[in-house]
């Protein structure tokens, strides 16, 4: 019989040893496709020839536009939803009068439906989409899926000079094939008393060599902003041609970058969410896991010019991590920010754009203040890092999104780290019952993810 400790037995006792083990080592270890580069060098390397073409979508896929579109349809959706918030209410204050339940229950109880019913349905038609907005939405959405995989693949040719590479000549044989294909895009979520949706583009691309060799396939998504449902369709369907414009761009630019100039570094097998690439040190990031409605509410700054920290590349962990001698070979180390106008959470304008920042690294001997409510903490004093003031003013009082990356030379190539956000979700763009559970990550983890995944960025509030 096993021998038994504090009433476990043995048995038990070297499982959980042994689970804990694994999982010290899975924390401590780097993901196992850090330092691969999407395309293998050195096929990538060099002044490359490069053929960027639209392949068929795959069949049965199609625009979405999310939400309760008519207005009638709003209405009666929000008719039940009152009419039952009401009935029961109305039998809970029933129940309050004791004895008399027997006689109150069959007056309150309908009294309250019919309210409850009038309410909801007032709700439902205030914010649903009008009908004539929701055909002018669906018409914006409902495209060809060839010519917009057409028109990905001619913005995925205009980043190519940012890469260093080069067009093929017509007819001639490229040393490169990127093929790219728009899957899925529109309008998500729109449920609720109160609805917002936001749009997303899924795209997917792979890449070949010149014998055909399939060296890279993968898809991705990218986010844009995030309205309420009603606003969509108003202005001739402006603001959502805005958004298929704007998210066609980045993700045009995450396929020419994650083919041709990111190099991956060491990745921390974390179980819990945190942040992707170098980490904001001030405004911190948001805290990504919150239970409270009102949690995950944006940092802060101080001006409308404010100074922005983030960590410096070569991160700490880089460096421990070196595998065969890497950061022996990268020079000119620079920095791209960028800063978004936020929109409901999602990206709106790109208002200020900064590439190529040349900082000097530095180290804060006192250590930063205690973080505030929501906040993730500080990084640790040893860890160095660079900041940038702003030469512009922002707009007071407003929600800004913003993301930063290390661009440098490897063997005097051009290179870049991903750009940095958070693992998780922005908490409050999920009900309630979403904040307790994240979604499964990729097999690839999602700080391997092309682009920056809807509603990821990070964020701050001006004063």
């Amino acid at each position: 019989m096993p021998t038994v400790r504090s009433g476990r037995p043995a048995w038990r006792v070297r499982l959980s040893a042994g689970l804990l083990a694994v999982l010290a080592w899975g924390c401590a270890t780097p993901h196992p496709l850090a330092y691969t580069p999407a395309v293998p060098e050195p096929v990538r390397r060099g002044t490359v020839a490069v053929a960027v073409v639209p392949v068929p979508p795959e069949p049965g896929t199609q625009a979405q536009l999310g939400g309760e579109i008519g207005k009638g349809r709003a209405a009666g959706k929000g008719a039940a939803s009152g009419a039952a918030t009401g009935a029961t209410a109305g039998f809970l204050a029933s129940l309050q009068t004791g004895p008399f339940f027997v006689i109150l229950a069959p007056i309150l109880v309908p009294a309250a439906t019919v309210i409850g019913g009038a309410s909801g349905a007032a709700v439902g038609y205030a914010h649903g989409m009008p009908t004539k907005d929701a055909a002018t939405a669906k018409a914006v959405l409902v495209r060809n899926q060839t010519d917009l995989s057409a028109e990905l693949a001619k913005r995925v040719v205009q980043r190519l000079p940012g890469t260093g590479k080069v067009l093929a000549a017509s007819g001639a044989a490229p040393d490169l094939r990127v093929e790219v294909s728009a899957l899925s895009w529109g309008l998500y979520g729109g449920a609720g008393s109160h609805p917002v949706a936001d749009f997303e583009l899924t795209v997917l691309y792979r890449v070949l060599d010149s014998k055909g060799t399939l060296l890279l396939a993968r898809r991705f998504s990218v986010g844009g902003p995030r309205r309420p449902l009603q606003e969509w369709g108003t202005e001739d369907g402006k603001p959502l041609q805005e958004a298929v414009d704007a998210t066609l761009d980045s993700a045009a630019e995450a396929i020419a970058d994650s083919a041709f100039l990111v190099q991956d570094f060491f990745i921390l097998k974390e179980l819990g969410p945190a942040t992707c690439g170098l980490l904001p040190r001030q405004p911190r990031p948001v805290l990504p896991l919150t239970f409270l409605p009102s949690g995950g509410a944006s940092p802060q700054v101080e001006s409308l010019r404010p100074v922005l920290q983030w960590e410096a590349f070569p991160r700490r962990e880089d460096l421990e991590h070196d595998v065969g001698g890497l950061f022996g070979r990268i020079t000119d180390v620079r920095y791209d920010l960028r800063i978004w106008a936020s929109v409901g959470g999602g990206p709106g304008p790109l208002v200020y754009e900064r590439t190529g920042l040349r900082l000097e690294a530095r180290r804060d001997p006192v250590g930063a203040t205690p973080p505030s409510e929501g906040e993730l903490p500080p990084p640790p004093v040893d860890k160095a890092f660079v900041e940038h003031g702003l030469e512009a003013a922002l707009a007071p009082a407003t929600e800004y999104l913003w993301s930063v990356r290390a661009r440098f030379r490897l063997d005097g190539e051009e290179r870049a780290s991903r750009w940095s956000m958070n693992q998780a979700q922005d908490p409050r763009a999920r009900p309630a019952t979403g904040r307790w559970f994240s979604p499964p990550m990729s097999a690839r983890g999602p700080c391997l993810h092309d682009g920056i995944p809807p509603l990821h960025h990070h964020r701050f509030h001006t004063p």
